[in-house]
């Protein structure tokens, strides 16, 4: 089976036409609804928006149980599996028929989690119902774990599926050999269930909170920005700037990537999204197959580290170590901007190596028509600065207001007085919520946001020129469910195994393991850290590898840095973090298996090791910021409480560390440092000292630094040298 056959099937879904997609749209307004009234609390707003004009409407609070997000996640859950079914078949092939069986076992997978809810509507609270729990509850338990699974198998792999029976199952036994003498029949399990339907672990564990609260919120955006076309105009922006450059496509790669991170955060769909563009025209250009293929991943992985929005695993960690979400971001920035820098050192090399131009003229769009659509980026600086202010929901809604205004002002069917009507009821609503209802900055830009889309769809209806944009939200719904359920299902699946781990007490095991192992040594420890990590990425979505690596190894980093490195425990646990984050995401571009890797080969048609070597190698910075992370926890920022000229100094330090080391690596491993760089041992030896600087250690940066300015005057005389050599046998 070649290539683009197993792409197409790593990526098939079903129900894209006839009356399954009616059904998937139903359920995909059903989810919208359900998240946007309930889950981010519209419906309270809209409440006390109507009571203070005197206006009573209680219904807007029903269904009652809808107004507590733990009986809505257990909806959310509902609807994320059953949708499965309907999605992915149970083998991945061509057919885009869908079996009586798996229609039935999409009902299933709707009711099964509802039990949790009939639970909560019976007993008013999910404790209640487990003291009284029967076989029927350990039935039904294991019913929503067999449906989870198998939902999760078909919508993401076996491997995370597997784990999480296998954990299951280790919980179920756990329970029952400890419990207490003398405890028979279901007693001894009713603890376990509680794990499982209590409202911050197991299935509806504090990751499905986050994904239902925060992830919902930044897919529906990122959605509605790609189907207005802004991804698409990212491209061509960068493509304007740097596309005559040498091996300008494959640096409209890397920047685009970056940009794109913003509103993807997800390595596959970015190097499908950029990819299918860039990744031809590489090859065009000069750059062979295996090196095309290589260099989109490598830059769409930086997506789920690239501030504002980043992966779903970023939400996660705001949770896990108590910091609020900007302090995610701004931690972020750095090491990310850092990383996309070192892969275009990377490029840039290679292109000079290959002597490899830019594009021609006719493939680069207008520079100054791209600069008259600037407006269309205005929705990232509004997330920049809203998410520094307000909380992330509320950021988002205020960015996607912007997005469908831009929606409405790039409409070329929609009149000038249309577009200025519609910007200015958006612009009354919100100043009506904030100052004269006086309910606050934040509820009014919400509404504002919720409203927008309302605004736009009911204008679709009544307005020919707005259809556009009401088509493009009806997409993004649709889109946004379709790209919920292998994230949410992810989310729910590692929650168990978290749930597991803790309960069996199995992460203080391995932690002590991993302590004794590494015999007090930092560097070994990271190393085994990493090891580890990356395994586990190579089976599982980052979000689920970062729920189960942050479970497991990051205590033990946490504990150690505290002990052995005297840091305050809020950096060692952001930068503990950050260190198992970074390389649960490395697994993609990380051989054997390096998902976003084989998706770059299989649209470039190359080979598909060679590609994922050359992602490693071209992805070599994102193997060592994590390792500086730790050493220098200043690069992440908001660890300093007061910038004094000591810190000053040391975050230059690190920075200036960091690109020596990327300078010298890039030139070893590419072979192009000002010429030709032919010499393997020198090219060896440079990228052995730049791996020992990432120790940040005085003596090891300046070798490495000395060895490169060294090469670099050679390689200039040497040049000087032939071109004196050239012109003199011109002259004779």
């Amino acid at each position: 089976m070649g290539a683009e056959e197993k792409l197409k099937i790593l990526l098939f879904e079903r129900a894209k036409e006839g009356r399954a997609r009616n059904a998937i749209l139903l359920i995909a307004a059903l989810f919208t609804i359900i998240e946007v009234f309930y889950v981010l609390h519209f419906n309270i707003t809209l409440f006390k928006i109507l009571s203070e004009l005197g206006v009573k409407l209680d219904i807007l609070l029903s269904p009652s149980f809808l107004n507590q997000i733990y009986p809505a996640k257990a909806v959310i859950l509902s609807l994320m599996a059953g949708t499965a079914f309907i999605l992915y078949p149970i083998r991945k092939t061509a057919d885009p028929r869908i079996p009586l069986y798996d229609w039935v076992l999409a009902l299933i997978g709707f009711a099964a989690p509802l039990y949790i809810v009939y639970l909560y509507m019976k007993h008013h609270t999910v404790e209640a119902a487990i003291s009284e729990a029967t076989l029927g509850s350990i039935i039904a338990i294991i019913a929503i774990i067999a449906v989870i699974a198998e939902a999760s198998r078909r919508a993401i792999g076996w491997i995370l599926a597997l784990i999480m029976l296998a954990f299951s199952a280790y919980g179920f036994i756990y329970a029952y050999t400890h419990r207490p003498l003398g405890v028979e029949g279901i007693q001894w399990v009713r603890r376990l269930i509680n794990l499982f339907i209590a409202q911050n672990t197991g299935f509806l564990g504090i990751p499905l909170e986050v994904m239902a609260t925060y992830v919902f919120a930044f897919l529906f955006f990122s959605s509605i920005l790609e189907k207005l076309g802004i991804g698409k105009y990212i491209t061509e922006l960068i493509l304007a700037l740097v596309g005559r450059r040498p091996g300008g496509p494959a640096k409209v790669a890397v920047v685009s990537s970056a940009l794109m991170g913003t509103i993807s955060g997800s390595s596959v769909a970015n190097t499908l999204t950029t990819g299918t563009f860039t990744i031809p025209t590489m090859k065009r250009a000069g750059f062979p197959p295996e090196v095309a293929g290589a260099i989109e991943p490598v830059a769409s992985t930086g997506g789920q580290l690239m501030p504002p929005i980043m992966g779903a695993a970023a939400f996660i960690m705001a949770e896990f170590i108590g910091r609020p979400y900007r302090d995610i971001v701004i931690a972020a920035a750095l090491p990310a901007i850092i990383y996309f820098y070192s892969i275009y050192v990377f490029v840039d090399r290679e292109a000079k190596k290959r002597k490899i131009g830019g594009l021609r003229e006719e493939e680069i769009p207008s520079l100054r028509e791209m600069l008259r659509k600037l407006y269309y980026l205005l929705p990232i600086p509004v997330i920049i600065i809203a998410l520094l202010k307000i909380e992330p929901q509320d950021a988002v809604m205020a960015a996607l207001s912007t997005a469908i205004v831009i929606g409405w002002i790039a409409s070329k069917d929609l009149l000038v007085p249309g577009k200025i009507g519609l910007i200015g009821a958006l612009i009354a609503i919100a100043l009506f919520v904030w100052k004269i209802i006086g309910l606050g900055f934040a509820t009014g830009i919400f509404v504002a946001g919720v409203l927008s889309v309302l605004v736009a769809l009911v204008m679709g209806l009544l307005l020919r020129g707005a259809k556009g944009v009401a088509l493009a939200i009806v997409e993004a719904v649709e889109s946004t469910l379709r790209n919920s359920v292998p994230v949410f299902l992810a989310a729910a699946s590692a929650s168990v195994i978290q749930a597991m781990i803790s309960f069996t007490n199995l992460h203080a095991t391995l932690g002590r393991i991993l302590l004794e192992a590494s015999m007090g040594y930092l560097y070994l420890l990271l190393v085994m850290t990493a090891i580890f990590s990356i395994i586990l990425g190579m089976g599982v979505p980052t979000t689920a590898n970062y729920i189960i690596t942050a479970t497991i190894l990051a205590p033990t980093l946490v504990s150690f840095s505290i002990q052995s490195l005297q840091y305050p425990e809020e950096v060692a646990k952001i930068s503990s973090h950050m260190f198992v984050l970074y390389y649960g995401i490395l697994a993609d571009i990380t051989p054997p298996v390096a998902l976003a890797a084989f998706v770059g080969a299989a649209l470039a048609r190359a080979n598909f090791w060679k590609t994922a070597i050359n992602s490693t190698i071209y992805g070599f910075a994102k193997y060592i910021i994590p390792y500086v992370i730790v050493v220098s926890p200043v690069i992440l920022i908001v660890t300093v409480d007061q910038w004094t000229s000591a810190e000053i100094l040391r975050l230059a330090y690190t920075i200036g560390g960091l690109l020596t080391i990327i300078y010298a690596a890039s030139a070893g491993f590419v072979g192009y440092l000002n010429g030709q760089l032919e010499n393997k041992y020198l090219r060896y030896t440079l990228i052995i000292l730049a791996i020992l600087s990432v120790s940040m250690k005085p003596y090891f940066l300046a070798a490495t630094l000395i060895l490169y300015i060294a090469v670099y005057v050679m390689n200039a005389r040497k040049n000087r040298n032939q071109e004196n050599t050239i012109a003199g046998d011109v002259k004779h």
